[in-house]
Formats: structure tokens, sequence, C-alpha cells
């Protein structure tokens, strides 16, 4: 799982029955300073209602044909970090 922000949306008028209906996210994942990562940007199927400047916790997992393509999922909306120093 990766840590990341919601940074825009993605907006397709063609896809797959197995994402009809689902809201596609631009995130891109943050370093251990909360600070955006460039170049670790990934779309990212929404499907707990997240919107644009949220934090997220999102997952990898093989969709579609399972053998070729790995898709990524938004599974929670993260309202603080705590972390040791």
């Amino acid at each position: 799982m990766i840590l990341a922000k919601v940074t825009g949306h993605v907006v397709a008028t063609q896809k797959c029955a197995e994402l009809r209906g689902s809201n596609l996210l631009l995130i891109t994942a943050l370093d251990d300073d909360e600070q955006l990562m460039k170049d670790k940007t990934w779309v990212a199927v929404d499907s707990v209602g997240a919107g644009v400047h949220d934090i997220v916790l999102a997952e990898a997992y093989f969709a579609l044909n399972k053998d070729r393509y790995k898709a990524m999922s938004v599974v929670a909306i993260v309202e603080k970090v705590f972390r040791d120093r």
C-alpha cells in the first residue's frame, strides 16, 4: 500500500464493464515528509469517495486479465499520520 495525495480526476467516456460507474482519480505518492514524489503518479479507482487534495491509502492489485494488468485502488481517506521521530 502507498500513502498518496489526490491530485486530479480522470474523465473516461468509455470504460470496460468492470470500471463502469467508478470514479478515476489521479494520485501521487507521498514521501516520508508527506511531500509529493516526482514521477510517482498513477490513475486509481476510487472506492471511498475521495476528492482532490485528500490524503489517501491506495493499493495495487491485479485486475481485468490478472496475468497482464495491474491496477490501483483508493481504499481509505487518511485523517492523520502519526509517526515516531
